[in-house]
């Protein structure tokens, strides 16, 4: 299964790149996250491993994820190790003169109780999506 949701956020795509490395800024940006706990040491680059440890209807969860492509300015992509269900996420950065055009595509499996619920999971992880796009773009936009 596929999301793909974008926004044009009015920084250039170096600045916004800079903001999404540095993982203490994703409690700014990703709903329920409690913290990021990082495997290998920063700075992240590919291969990086790091867990995010989320709150989500009051049961905690561990997401290991491992970053598989980096592109400075350009695209970060990672991928569950270790999850509820797995999931690829990959964040491309486009400079269009007026800021960077964001781009957050998820691609993911659903297994079990998931998967007979396809439709509703797919519309909470396209909501989910919407949502981080907009809390980046009002971080950086606002800074």
């Amino acid at each position: 299964m596929k999301v793909i949701e974008n926004i044009l956020i009015k920084v250039s795509p170096d600045r916004l790149f800079s903001y999404l490395m540095d993982v203490d800024n994703r409690k700014n940006y990703i709903p329920a996250l409690e913290k990021v706990i990082m495997l290998d040491p920063k700075p992240i680059r590919e291969g990086s491993r790091y867990i995010e440890v989320a709150n989500i209807a009051g049961k905690r969860l561990e997401t290991t994820y491992q970053v598989i492509a980096l592109e400075t300015n350009k695209r970060i992509t990672a991928q569950t190790l270790k999850s509820v269900f797995p999931i690829q996420a990959d964040l491309t950065l486009i400079d269009n003169g007026a800021g960077a055009k964001m781009t957050i595509q998820l691609n993911f499996k659903l297994n079990g109780v998931f998967r007979l619920a396809s439709g509703v999971v797919r519309s909470i992880v396209s909501k989910q999506a919407k949502d981080i796009l907009e809390n980046i773009k009002q971080a950086m936009e606002n800074e």
